[in-house]
């Protein structure tokens, strides 16, 4: 068997070292060093080490070439302070404005750019845009002023923070990814808990929180002007699908208080706002809306005021009293009416609370019946020729069914016959196995309620240009609890309600209230605030946001144009 040849015990390290030095002088390098001598790795490694450790030796012991020095990379900007405007507005005026987002290098949307320019021209409002990078080298600073622009857009950049009001403030610097799933994330208390507007190519918006005796505070991002330009890698495929068109129009009234409108564009670049529907320098006016979400009634909870501009419904009267109101000025063709019922008079949170009962028996009137018909009338009362209505069954309404189905109700003396009527008429359904039998919707029209009202059980559907209508909000997947993240992937877009709390994401919207804002049991800060979601013709959303005083939009110069125009009526009169 031949014997391996393993490690030599001894050799001449001195002249190996000698050896080697010549071989590297002569510029050879390790293989040909082993060619020439017949070394092993090792022999050549050993004579290599024993060399570098002898000073006398002028020779050059690293073989391998230096690499060349790397330039210094070059260090990212940053931050010491963020630079804010200070608009100091004139007090006692109307202010409009109008804010996108623009994407550098991307061209604009052409249509929509020319229409929104028409807009601000018409309103006199001033229009602003704030700049977006993406995929810019590694070791660049990413500024959003030394990128660039379309050149229309450049005329209306503004990259520093714009504080319009001490309670506005518009983050032109926020720089967000176009990729970034929730554009407001961290920036809701940029502004203290005022107003905060965040440039994004994604349509957001949340109901800040705060004290329940504050005004509601919202954080919006705006949309963007500029086409679509993604990396082609899963998260720009995503962010391509929920590239939204967009502005914010914002309005900011004699007294300080701010309005917001969304204004989202169709295909071509048209969009509506209100009434308004603007194609490229084209306005046309007294248009229809398709569909209005009104905010959670809870009719025994109604707010008197939001209920007057809403509907020009009159809570003492119970009853429709004027047509100086939302409904008849946007002349929707559909509206949804959620949580119809507050049901607090037995309602199963309660009804094992002494205090609560015993609050409930306090009041005028503690009649379930009493309520149930005072709903139908209310709904009836808000409906009108040209709009359908639909009543959508909610978690308040739906209380009904529980209260039924709680044997407790018999010993209720003063409900006690109104409980046994609606069981009775549950059980013979049953009966006759009629599958479709709603005890709310039977309920609510042996209380009166129209034939033509439409009636849209727990979970069932009811869509309008692709968008969900029939969901309250309150069920979610699969029998859970329901969230505006789990309607936010939804495989549908949806325009719900229950959470009280007006938001928006990606294709989930929730509107607000219309009842009540303080209601007993919700204590603490709040995101409560009273909103309405419109649905326009061309299949866009926006949200209606109401001031406590019925206002929806800025009235200063509204008033003062009715003042102008009665005193000229007046003068030509006379």
């Amino acid at each position: 068997m031949e014997k391996k040849i393993g490690r030599p015990k001894t050799f001449n390290s001195e002249l190996d070292a000698t050896i080697l030095a010549a071989h590297l002088s002569n510029g050879l390098r390790r293989r040909h060093v082993l060619a020439a001598t017949g070394w092993s790795d090792w022999q050549y490694q050993s004579a290599k080490d024993y060399l570098s450790k002898i000073p006398a030796v002028d020779t050059v012991v690293d073989e391998i070439k230096p690499e060349p020095v790397k330039a210094e990379k070059t260090k990212p900007v940053r931050l010491t302070n963020i630079p804010v405007i200070k608009a100091d507005l004139e007090v006692g005026k109307v202010h409009r404005f109008i804010v996108t987002a623009a994407q550098d290098d991307t061209p604009k949307f052409e249509g929509f750019w020319t229409s929104l320019s028409t807009y601000a021209r018409a309103l006199s409002a001033s229009l602003i845009t704030c700049g977006l990078t993406y995929q810019k080298g590694i070791f660049e600073d990413h500024a959003v002023a030394t990128a660039t622009y379309d050149n229309d857009i450049t005329d209306y950049l503004i990259t520093e923070r714009i504080q319009l009001t001490p309670d506005l403030l518009i983050v032109c610097d926020a720089n967000v990814l176009p990729t970034t799933a929730n554009p407001l994330a961290g920036w809701q208390t940029a502004n203290r808990g005022g107003h905060v507007i965040v440039p994004s190519t994604r349509i957001a918006l949340e109901s800040i929180p705060r004290m329940q005796d504050d005004d509601p505070r919202f954080a919006i991002s705006t949309g963007c002007c500029t086409l679509p330009s993604y990396t082609p890698r899963a998260a720009g495929r995503k962010a391509l699908f929920h590239h939204s068109y967009g502005a914010l129009l914002i309005e900011i009234d004699v007294d300080g208080e701010v309005f917001f409108h969304q204004l989202i564009p169709d295909d071509n670049g048209a969009f509506q706002h209100l009434d308004r529907i603007v194609d490229g320098e084209k306005i046309t006016v007294g248009n229809r809306v398709k569909a209005i979400t009104w905010g959670d009634v809870h009719h025994d909870q109604l707010d008197p005021v939001i209920a007057m501009a809403s509907w020009g419904y009159c809570t003492a009267q119970k009853e429709v009293v004027s047509t100086q109101s939302i409904a008849h000025y946007l002349d929707a063709e559909y509206e949804f009416v959620h949580d119809t019922l507050d049901f607090r008079r037995r309602n199963h949170h309660g009804l094992h609370d002494p205090h609560e009962r015993a609050r409930i028996n306090a009041a005028p009137n503690s009649n379930v019946e009493d309520e149930v018909r005072d709903a139908a009338r209310f709904v009836n009362a808000i409906s009108h020729n040209g709009c359908r209505t639909v009543v959508v069954e909610s978690n308040h309404d739906a209380a009904l069914n529980k209260w039924l189905k709680n044997p407790e109700g018999m010993f209720d003396a003063e409900n006690a016959y109104y409980w046994h009527l609606l069981n009775s008429v549950w059980h013979r359904e049953i009966r006759a196995q009629n599958c479709d039998f709603n005890p709310v919707h039977e309920a609510l029209r042996l209380a009166g309620l129209g034939d033509h009202i439409d009636f849209v059980g727990s979970g069932e559907s009811f869509t309008i240009l692709d968008i969900e209508h029939g969901l309250h909000g309150d069920i979610g997947v699969s029998g859970s609890r329901g969230t505006p993240q789990q309607f936010r992937r939804f495989g549908r877009r949806t325009s719900t309600g229950h959470t009280h709390s007006p938001s928006i994401a990606d294709g989930a919207f929730v509107a607000g209230l219309a009842a009540k804002l303080r209601q007993g049991y919700n204590k603490g800060p709040t995101r409560w605030a009273h909103a309405h979601i419109v649905l326009n013709p061309n299949g866009k959303r926006a949200m209606l946001l109401m001031h406590a005083d019925g206002r929806f939009q800025a009235m200063g110069d509204v008033c003062q144009r009715e003042v102008d125009n009665t005193a000229a009526h007046q003068l030509v009169a006379a």
